[in-house]
């Protein structure tokens, strides 16, 4: 999935997971329940997540995927709608 090595995720790996769920340090602090302090230690390297952390991410992202599919979904939905006129 996002992490190579879920008890120790790379820097790269978390940046990525921001990008891929377009989160900004506050609100990737927020979802995590963790301080920004603590999220830029993440993605400068100083220390590594641990893997409770890897595995909140990879819940965030499950989430934020299936959002996607929905709407995908339902804008798919709404492109193929018929509609059907009885004629008498």
């Amino acid at each position: 999935m996002l992490f190579y090595n879920i008890d120790k995720p790379s820097p790269q790996e978390v940046k990525e997971w921001m990008k891929i769920n377009e989160l900004t340090i506050n609100s990737a602090s927020e979802a995590l329940g963790i301080s920004k302090r603590q999220i830029l230690r993440f993605l400068s390297g100083e220390t590594s997540p641990k893997r409770v952390h890897a595995l909140a991410m990879q819940m965030i992202w499950l989430i934020n995927e299936n959002k996607r599919k929905i709407s995908d979904k339902k804008i798919d939905d709404q492109k193929n709608k018929k509609i059907k006129i009885k004629i008498k």
